[in-house]
């Protein structure tokens, strides 16, 4: 990854995620990974912060589960 795309990861690039809320088939491939990119280095800054019972509810519920 090249420092470009390294520092919009970090940053968020908060214009690039409402145009995904508002219109998502105008991003190009690049801009979804680039948002995919964002949301997993979110998940690794928090991950310490959620305890191990949260994370295995919230990983339940994006599978389908029901608790």
């Amino acid at each position: 990854m090249d420092d470009k795309k390294l520092i919009k990861t970090i940053w968020n690039d908060m214009v690039l995620k409402k145009r995904f809320e508002n219109n998502p088939y105008s991003l190009s491939r690049n801009e979804i990974e680039l948002l995919r990119n964002q949301e997993k280095f979110e998940e690794i800054v928090t991950w310490e912060k959620i305890s191990t019972h949260a994370r295995l509810l919230n990983n339940l519920s994006l599978a389908g589960y029901k608790h």
